[in-house]
């Protein structure tokens, strides 16, 4: 009976480390890894510090990053804001330009219709003064000395014959007629006047007639010598004002700037323009054997004469600016 306790507790025995070894054996095959899965490693503590180096700098990056986008929108608004700034002080020059245009043409043409005025102004002092040959009504209320001695007379159709005017003026020399000075204070001309002194204003020139008797030629030098150029007749307006101006008592004419190159050829003023027969006729003499090639006035009249006879000598030049300064001068 022992026996058979024995060896069933023997095969017991047998039975259960059979089944501890199973259960071993599956608990082995259950922990091991399938094939083709290697279990995960874990990392090396030396790779840590460069890891966080790395992260470090990539975030000091992602920073610089964000710093620069920032400073470059920064930059973008600023540069948009003085793009603004400039486009809004070239409007504003442009503005005052036009504006500043705007002013210099007003005041270019205040100053032209200042001129004017002052201009038109001047000239009736001036006509006041016996500066002009218009004038002559003020003048003549003076008596005739003074017509006499400003160079003023009447129009070429009602002025009587230079020996009426000698018998004429004969008495008013010897009864008390006014001395030299007394006449320059009749005939003063004003201060205004855009001419030299002594030259006479009429239109936009200034014209002297002097006393000197040159050729033609030394007239022209003369002249030429005064910044001038001899009388040129080429208006209306012009010959009514010099052909008074050749009247005489003693026949002193005054050379002209007409001539020709020969006779036959063109009457040409020293500009080189042509003669016009519509405003006054030359009186040649064909009988005489010498060359009359220049002309000269006298008497409200035109002679062609020998270039080389001694005649006085008139002068012409562009007359300047009227002295506004001295407008508010008396007579």
């Amino acid at each position: 009976m022992q026996a058979k306790y024995s060896s069933t507790r023997d095969m017991l025995d047998a039975d259960g480390d059979t089944t501890m070894s199973l259960h071993s054996r599956a608990s082995t095959a259950t922990q091991r890894p399938e094939p083709g899965h290697t279990e995960p490693r874990r990392p090396s503590s030396a790779w840590r510090p460069v890891a966080l180096i790395l992260l470090t700098l990539c975030s000091v990056l992602v920073i610089s990053l964000a710093a620069l986008g920032l400073v470059f929108f920064q930059f973008y608004q600023l540069s948009n804001t003085q793009q603004e700034n400039i486009s809004q002080k070239e409007e504003r020059l442009g503005n005052l330009s036009r504006q500043l245009q705007s002013l210099q043409t007003q005041k270019r043409k205040l100053a032209e219709t200042l001129h004017h005025v002052a201009e038109r102004l001047c000239r009736e002092l001036y006509n006041k003064t016996g500066g002009s040959r218009r004038a002559g009504s003020a003048a003549m209320a003076h008596g005739p000395s003074r017509s006499a001695a400003c160079g003023i007379f009447p129009d070429r159709g009602t002025n009587p014959h230079p020996l009426h005017r000698q018998a004429d003026s004969q008495p008013l020399r010897h009864q008390g007629s006014p001395t030299m000075p007394m006449l320059d204070e009749l005939c003063f001309e004003h201060r205004c006047s855009p001419c030299p002194e002594k030259w006479k204003w009429h239109g936009d020139k200034c014209y002297k007639f002097y006393e000197e008797s040159k050729s033609w030629q030394g007239c022209e030098y003369f002249c030429i010598a005064e910044n001038s150029t001899m009388l040129k007749i080429n208006t209306q307006e012009v010959l009514e004002f010099a052909m008074p101006q050749s009247y005489s008592e003693f026949f002193y004419s005054y050379w002209t700037g007409l001539s020709r190159n020969g006779n036959g050829k063109a009457w040409l003023w020293m500009d080189g323009a042509p003669y016009s027969h519509e405003l006054f006729e030359i009186i040649i003499d064909f009988t005489s054997l010498r060359s009359r090639d220049c002309v000269t006035i006298l008497n409200g009249k035109a002679f062609s004469k020998d270039c080389r006879e001694l005649r006085r000598c008139a002068c012409e030049r562009a007359a300047a600016t009227v002295k506004l300064q001295r407008l508010h001068e008396p007579l």
